[in-house]
């Protein structure tokens, strides 16, 4: 038993040393994520933060994480967008966003504050009768439109909502794509576990986030930059190797476990 237990701590030393030894260099670390810096300094505001940016850059020997936000402020009913320059984040917290582009991290209406990532608005706005209402709309495929063919039963209705707030550039920004009811309601569900909603996936695309075709679109710059940077190649390959080196030991603990009651 004791020589078991004695492999088994000399095989965990010698996976860490191992997931140490290619996790790459050390991050630069900040006391305090600027997300919980504008929490406090909003406290009275309502508003949304919204993840508009990432990045990975090497300085040195070690590592920074950096973001960027858009900060969404509701001023009587209209909409005042601050756009804030680089901050640097810890790699815990960029790991933990990394799905989240484009997305709010952190949403503070009705003196309500949520660090859920979420679609924009869907926790404020979307759905608020104050700002709009839930249409059919009506979608007919092409081909049977050119033939003439528009029957009931080849036409789709679709929930989706309809603003009428009062400034156009809140409903601008935040409208530019069609936010469905069913979406809108999945996304309720998910907050309401303490998780995000990223609609469904479709050829590897999702909905909402970094992965939707939506976002490969509108920031391209960003999967650009992503794919070319020798910082961000050297970060994901350090990601996959720690998360093989936990599943290696995982998968060896077991094992192990497996035999002691032989």
């Amino acid at each position: 038993m004791k020589r078991i237990i004695g492999n088994l701590s000399i095989l965990t030393l010698l996976l860490l040393i191992i997931s140490c030894g290619t996790s790459g260099k050390d991050s630069i670390k900040v006391t305090e994520e600027p997300s919980e810096e504008l929490i406090r300094d909003l406290k009275f505001v309502d508003y949304s933060i919204v993840l508009n940016d990432m990045n990975v850059v090497d300085k040195g020997e070690k590592r920074e994480f950096q973001h960027k936000y858009h900060i969404l402020k509701v001023i009587k009913d209209s909409l005042v967008v601050d756009s804030l320059d680089w901050k640097t984040v810890n790699q815990d917290f960029f790991e933990k966003h990394e799905n989240d582009l484009g997305m709010e991290i952190v949403s503070h209406h009705d003196s309500k504050l949520s660090r859920v990532a979420q679609p924009v608005g869907f926790g404020w706005a979307i759905g608020n009768e104050k700002y709009g209402e839930w249409v059919n709309e009506k979608s007919t495929d092409s081909t049977l439109t050119a033939t003439g063919n528009t029957n009931n039963s080849n036409t789709s209705n679709r929930r989706v909502w309809r603003s009428h707030g009062p400034s156009l550039l809140f409903w601008y920004w935040m409208l530019r794509r069609p936010a469905y009811q069913r979406d809108y309601r999945a996304n309720n569900v998910y907050r309401a576990s303490g998780r995000s909603y990223y609609g469904t996936n479709t050829n590897g695309s999702s909905t909402y986030g970094t992965n939707s075709a939506y976002q490969k679109t509108k920031r391209s710059s960003f999967f650009s930059r992503k794919t070319s940077s020798s910082s961000w190649k050297s970060f994901s390959s350090s990601k996959k190797n720690r998360s093989t080196s936990r599943y290696n030991s995982s998968s060896s603990t077991r094992s192990r476990s497996g035999g002691l009651g032989k």
